[in-house]
């Protein structure tokens, strides 16, 4: 997969040294205006009933979080015979908070939806400021 000019980078470590990522691809589902082409990288995400799939998660889903999206598509990303388009997920390790938030673009994470992330092993942190000295 070419990195291509359209791409825009964003910057999703904490100032944790080992950020410890899992990460894996599923399938996007689409839910009301929560769709693949409002998607950005850094939205917290939840599985489908299934476990087959991943959801954009908004405010009321906290008991549901369990990833943060840290991949899209792009043109050549349907596998063969697939239907839908997959994303990067990370199931696991430590994000800056300032990029990571709803999917509905919503911040800051509620307490609940910060303890729930917790107990998937998912960590957002303060991190290091970006700019002439970042890294």
């Amino acid at each position: 997969m070419a990195i291509k000019d359209s791409v825009v980078f964003t910057n999703l470590m904490s100032h944790d040294d080992e950020p410890d990522w899992k990460v894996v691809r599923y399938p996007y589902t689409d839910a009301g205006a929560i769709t693949l082409a409002v998607a950005k990288v850094g939205h917290l995400l939840k599985f489908n009933a299934g476990r087959t799939a991943v959801l954009g998660a908004v405010g009321a889903d906290d008991a549901a979080l369990e990833g943060v999206l840290v991949d899209l598509p792009d043109n050549t990303d349907v596998p063969i015979g697939a239907a839908t388009k997959t994303v990067g997920v990370a199931l696991s390790g430590s994000f800056d908070k300032n990029t990571v938030m709803y999917s509905d673009n919503t911040t800051p994470i509620s307490t609940a939806g910060l303890a729930r992330l917790r107990d998937m092993n998912i960590f957002v942190d303060p991190a290091t400021p970006a700019g002439a000295f970042g890294p």
